[in-house]
Parts: C-alpha cells; structure tokens; sequence
C-alpha cells in the first residue's frame, strides 16, 4: 500500500476536486486568501447547500488539498486555489478525467484480442467543447498568436500581414485558425476536421470572412490542393490520427514550391523507459491511453498516441514525409509541454 494508497486518495481527491469546480468553490475560497471558513459561511458565499460542503471539504481535507482545523474551520492555500480557477490549465488536466474514466468497461474490453479496436470519437461528445476549454486557456496564457508568430519567426509574420494561404488540418473548434485570421485579415484560411457536427458549429459561431471551415481527412487530403498553400499549422493533432504517415506524406504536396509547416505536438522522448522518470508523463499517457491512441485504433489505424515522442516524429517526418534533416528545426522551449516542428519546403515563406 505505500505505493497503490497515495494513488488511491489521489483519485478520490481529483474527483472532489472536478465537483468543486463545478460548485464554484475554488472560485469562493481563492476571494479570501487565508481565510478560516465555517462550512456553512462557505456554503452560503458559494451559492451552495451545507451537506454538500461539508462532505466535500472531508475528501479533501483527508487528501491534504485543504486545511481543517478545530470548529471546525476550513482553509485553503492560496496556490492551490489559484491554481484550480476556471482559466487554469491544471484544472483542464482534472476535468479531462470526466471523458476518460467513464469508458472503463469498453477500454478494458479494449484490451482483449476478441474485443473491440477501441473507443470511436462518437464515445466522446465532451472532447471537443473540452479541447476547446484547454486551447483557449494555453491560448491566453502564451498571447496567442502574436508570441507563436515570433517564436516561429519574422518570416511568418511578414508573409501572414503581406498576405498568404493557409491551411489548417484538425482544426477542432477553430480557436487557432480564429485567431490567426482575426490577427492577419490580409491573409485567407482554410481550416477542415474530419467531424462534421464541428464544423457546422465553426461556421455557425465563428464567422469571420477570411476563413472557409469544411469537412475534410488530413490522412487524404485532395488532389486540387497540390502546390496551393504558403503555409500548414498543425496544433495537437497528429497523433490522433488513424494514418499519420499518409498525413505526413500529404504535407508537402498541398505546399507550393517556397513554404512552410510548423506541427505542434506534445514534447515527450519516444523512449519510455526515459519517460517514466518524468511522473506527470503519467497523465498524458492516461489521456492517451483512454483517447488519443484509442480513438486512432477504433479507426482500424496505428495508434500512434499522445507520447509518440520527438524521436519518433523526427523520424517519420524524414521518413514519410520527405523531409530532409536541414529542413527541420525542433522548439522545446516556446510552448509549456509541447514541441513546435518547423519544415521549410524550398526557400520557405523567405521567397
């Protein structure tokens, strides 16, 4: 138990933590740093009933997230409050667990040589409005996309306020391309997801006149697309994909002859054994485990999965794609956990 107890709480406590988000309470308790609260004065600052406070404020006291003193009294530090905001990119990494662990049964089914390949997206309506919440929160934490331009380069910048085609692949809610669009009008947009009830919703709530939304695979792009695009920005989606290394071929055909890629994917060594000594690895393998690699699996494809690794990447990049090692450049640094991979096709946006 020295090893499986700790997890065990951690559980139960990320649980608690998920409902008091939704009660409002890390909201209450963070207006009042340091503050020594009554169960009922926090119920009643927090719009909420006594019980459920009460009971609430047991899990988590037991886990050690808040302090309960003699009263009995409950506080919380400042740190951990802030850090469970609405806008907190830690509280996404919390509420992820709500479209991961109700799939159990079918994931353990998984498993099994007889059992199904994995979970297809129609397993997850929360993915999208969740990926949404997660880009919108990194998006403002990092000033997209003025600080994203700059670290890919003054290139990027100049071709983007000149004017250019760019394509979006996997665009999900469109948050990326929305706001690449809004800050380059010059520019035109074509952003596509293989979801079609997704870009429905982007044509619907985010129209905005140099962007066309529609329907599309990034593992078979069309043929009409050869050579017309200046620009390919690609945010947390390859590995997802049921055939990445036909998306990775795909990629310098939609190019024209001077152009440029930045892919955007999580920053983790293919090397296992190496990650294991990182524990928050621990949760982008669960996330993986209980979407990114199923979902490409459902689809009959490789599963790649979240951690597929820079090593990995790397490779395929050269491999199915066509890149070559001067072609490529690799930022750890830009973005928190993420690496940003610059393919410069010719002279790239130079031209």
């Amino acid at each position: 138990m020295e090893t499986l107890g700790p997890i065990l709480v951690g559980g139960h406590a990320s649980s608690a933590i998920i409902a008091g988000h939704y009660a409002g309470l890390w909201t209450t308790l963070h207006s009042s740093p340091g503050r020594q609260w009554t169960f009922r004065d926090l119920a009643e600052a927090a719009g909420c009933k006594e019980r459920w406070v009460r009971e609430w404020c047991g899990v988590l006291s037991c886990a050690g997230v808040l302090q309960l003193t003699e009263g009995p009294l409950v506080s919380c530090n400042k740190e951990i409050s802030g850090a469970l905001l609405p806008d907190s990119e830690l509280l996404c990494f919390y509420t992820c667990l709500e479209f991961t662990m109700d799939k159990e049964p079918k994931i353990g089914a998984s498993f099994k040589k007889d059992g199904p390949l994995g979970c297809p997206y129609s397993d997850y309506p929360n993915f999208h409005p969740w990926m949404e919440n997660w880009t919108r929160v990194k998006n403002k934490d990092t000033n997209y996309p003025q600080e994203f331009v700059d670290s890919v380069g003054p290139e990027l910048r100049a071709a983007l306020n000149k004017g250019i085609r760019v394509l979006e692949p996997g665009c999900g809610r469109g948050l990326h391309v929305k706001g690449m669009a809004e800050a380059f009008p010059n520019s035109t947009f074509i952003a596509f997801d293989i979801a079609e009830e997704v870009v429905a919703q982007n044509k619907e709530e985010n129209k905005i006149a140099n962007i066309e939304y529609i329907v599309g695979d990034f593992c078979n792009m069309p043929q009409e697309w050869n050579g017309t695009f200046d620009y390919l920005m690609i945010f947390d989606c390859v590995h997802d994909l049921p055939h990445p290394a036909e998306a990775m071929k795909g990629l310098k055909r939609v190019l024209k002859e001077d152009a440029m890629v930045t892919m955007v994917d999580i920053n983790t060594s293919s090397d296992m054994v190496k990650e294991s000594k990182n524990p928050i690895s621990a949760a982008l393998y669960n996330i993986s485990l209980h979407h990114c690699m199923s979902v490409s699996l459902a689809m009959e494809g490789v599963g790649l999965g979240a951690c597929w690794g820079v090593e990995k990447a790397l490779e395929m990049l050269k491999e199915h794609g066509g890149w070559k090692e001067e072609e490529i450049s690799v930022d750890l640094e830009s973005i928190v956990r993420h690496a940003v991979y610059r393919l410069k096709k010719g002279k790239g946006l130079c031209a």
